[in-house]
Parts: structure tokens; C-alpha cells; sequence
């Protein structure tokens, strides 16, 4: 549902007024790229379904050690099994450089209260030893890690509660085995996912394999990025258990001057990257990087006056939707206002679900509906 994580957001609320523009809700184009830069201040924005509704995590790199060993925070605001307030949950982890290179276990639930680091095991995605095996051999042998206990539960960057999970094993229905993955097409294939506010289709092999024994057995698919110094995750599904990273940031010089370029030629820009705490209107800390980069072209153009326009996937009923995406313009502007541009510079524009980018009949569609557009009046 919208109602509940991140980038939605929309701006200012004055007299300007906005006609919705009738988007196709199919797929646009992409551009080709080959890599993503395994750089602090990384993130993955992952998205998962539950019966509560769609909901987002992040997974940030928030330092690089001298050997490449990552420290990394994951938090979502996590949707309660018995309909509840949800809770946000917030994970930090290391993964040691020795195993990016030759690790072979897959730890892709972890928890609040566990260690901060598992030795042998990757997170975000596999290791170069295991990609080389894919490359060379059309197959890998790895172990997928489901032990669990605490709380929460985690699955590379997409959080779930666990209320069957215990510190003694694997939690209910998440899968702890070994077994061989096995490449579903000769070369990577593309892999479609917005990267830095823009579409991009990533080179991913698609494996699949079968762990597990007898009944408990269980068909595991995954997409992993074809670069061996930074693997990383793109869809990982088991059973009907399935996450899918919709959306990768990490920092580039001149966003600034992107964001302008983008307003002075085409008047509109969309962005991914002000969240929000689950069904609210609470702006998260995570955002400021983006108002921030809004109030640095506002200042450099004094002229100009926008409209940032509001948009949900269709989850949640149209007018839970179009209430939610009002408040969090007013939670926008304000949030503006207080960095220093003037109120009569913003105006808002809320449009829940009714101008979608791409069909909500998907996982990935709708997280990628559920967005800001900066418009220049």
C-alpha cells in the first residue's frame, strides 16, 4: 500500500493547480549499465509483499574498511502479522572483504540482537567466487542461511517479522541448506531497475536450483548482478517468499545541477528518495540528502516556483491514497520551508494512484509508483 514507506511525496500547497497527465502504465525505456560502484553511501531500496499491503526497506554501505570489509544499517518500518502499528526495525551488520571474495553461504535473514558479524556468509548479495563458478561452469554450490531469532527477521535488505523464529534454529519457513545453483540462460539477461532517479537495465544471471530435502524441499530463483566486485542481489525468491530490489542510489557529484538540468529542459523530474514512516506523514532522516539537493536549485534559481506532485501504487483504496499523498505534500513543504525556501515558491499536487508510471499488477511496478515529481510552474 502507499500508505506506508518511503518516496511518495509531493510538495507545497498553494493556488496552482495541476492537470494529471495520463501516464502509460507500461515500462519505460531503459538504459544499459554494466556496474554498480560498491561505494559508501550505497543503497538498496528493496520491496516485498505482505497480506498488510507492499512495503520497502534500505540497505545503506555506511563505511568501507581499509581491506574492503562494509558496515551496513538496514531499516523498514515492518508490517505486524495481526494488523498492529507497525515497527520499525533497524539492522546493522558487517561483512568481512574475505568473504565478499570466497564466501558461500548466503545469509539472507538476520535479526535485531544478532551479531554484527557471521562469519563465512555474504549479505546484499553473493561472492566473486561464487559468480566466477556461474560464469565458467553454468553452476555454483552455496548454502542459504534462514537461522534466525530476535525479533525481526531480514532478507537482504527486505524485513519481515518473525514471530515463529527462535535463537535455536531456522525460523518458520525459512529455509537453512546446501545446494547446487544452476544458470536458467547462457548469459545474463537484463535485469530492470531505477538507479539514481533514472531506469537502467543491470547484466544479471539468472540461477535457479532445489534445496532442501523430501516435502521440505523448496524451489529457490535468484537474479545476481554479473560483477564480481560488487554481486549483488536483484530478485531472490523461494517459495512464495520473494524480494526484489526496485530501486539502487549512491552519491554522484553535481546532483544538484542533474536535478536543474532535468527542470530547465523537460520541467519535471522524478525522484525516489524522501520516505516516509509507514501509513504516515513523518518525512524519515534518510530523505534529507534529496531536500536538501531541492533547496540548493531552488536558491541557485531564485525564479522558479514548483509543484511537487504526489504519486501511490493503487493499494489502500483512492481516497486513503489521495489523503495520504496531501498530508506528505504539506509534510514536504514544511520540511522545505524550514530549509530556507520560501512557501510562495511551492505548491503540491497529490494524485494517489490515478497517473501510474508502470502497471501496479507487479511487486517491482508498484514500488516504482509510488514516487515524487517535481514539476517548474
Amino acid at each position: 500500500m502507499s500508505a506506508h514507506r518511503s518516496l511518495l511525496v509531493l510538495l507545497a500547497a498553494g493556488s496552482l493547480s495541476l492537470t494529471a497527465r495520463a501516464e502509460p502504465a507500461t515500462t519505460a525505456a531503459s538504459t544499459a549499465v554494466t556496474k554498480i560502484p560498491l561505494v559508501k553511501g550505497l543503497t538498496l531500496i528493496g520491496a516485498a509483499s505482505e497480506r498488510q499491503g507492499d512495503y520497502e526497506s534500505s540497505t545503506t554501505v555506511d563505511s568501507i574498511e581499509s581491506d574492503g570489509s562494509l558496515h551496513l544499517t538496514t531499516n523498514a518500518d515492518v508490517p505486524d502479522p495481526s494488523g498492529g502499528r507497525p515497527r520499525t526495525v533497524n539492522v546493522t551488520r558487517s561483512v568481512r572483504a574475505l568473504d565478499l571474495k570466497d564466501g558461500r553461504t548466503y545469509k539472507y535473514v538476520y535479526y535485531t540482537g544478532g551479531e554484527e558479524e557471521y562469519p563465512g556468509t555474504t549479505s546484499m548479495g553473493t561472492s566473486a567466487a561464487v559468480l566466477s563458478d556461474l560464469r565458467s561452469r553454468g553452476e555454483a554450490l552455496v548454502k542459504l542461511d534462514g537461522e534466525a531469532g530476535g525479533i525481526a527477521g531480514m532478507m537482504t535488505g527486505l524485513l519481515a517479522m518473525m514471530p515463529g523464529s527462535d535463537s535455536k534454529g531456522a525460523a518458520k519457513g525459512y529455509l537453512t541448506a546446501s545446494g547446487s545453483l544452476k544458470v536458467a540462460e547462457p548469459k545474463p539477461v537484463p535485469f530492470r531497475v531505477i538507479v539514481n532517479n533514472a531506469p537502467v537495465s543491470l547484466p544479471a544471471w539468472h540461477v535457479k536450483g532445489r534445496f532442501g530435502e523430501g516435502d521440505q524441499a523448496t524451489d529457490v530463483e535468484w537474479f545476481i548482478l554479473d560483477d564480481p566486485k560488487n554481486a549483488l542481489t536483484l530478485r531472490f525468491a523461494f517459495g512464495k517468499d520473494k524480494l526484489e530490489i526496485v530501486r539502487i542510489e549512491f552519491p554522484v557529484e553535481n546532483a544538484a545541477k542533474t536535478l536543474e538540468s532535468a527542470l530547465a529542459e523537460q520541467k519535471r523530474a522524478v525522484l525516489y528518495g524522501i520516505y516516509f514512516d509507514f501509513n504516515s506523514a513523518t518525512i524519515k532522516p534518510q530523505s534529507e540528502a534529496v531536500l536538501r539537493t531541492i533547496v540548493d536549485v531552488m536558491k541557485k534559481d531564485p525564479d522558479w516556483v514548483l509543484v511537487v506532485e504526489g504519486h501511490t501504487d493503487n493499494i489502500g483504496g483512492d481516497a486513503k491514497n489521495q489523503d495520504l499523498s496531501s498530508r506528505r505534500a504539506a509534510a514536504v513543504k514544511a520540511a522545505l520551508v524550514e530549509r530556507g525556501v520560501s512557501a510562495s515558491r511551492l505548491n503540491t499536487a497529490g494524485y494517489g494512484a490515478s497517473v501510474p508510471r508502470e502497471t501496479n499488477a507487479t511487486l517491482a511496478g508498484r514500488a516504482r509508483n509510488r514516487r515524487v515529481e517535481l514539476t517548474r510552474q
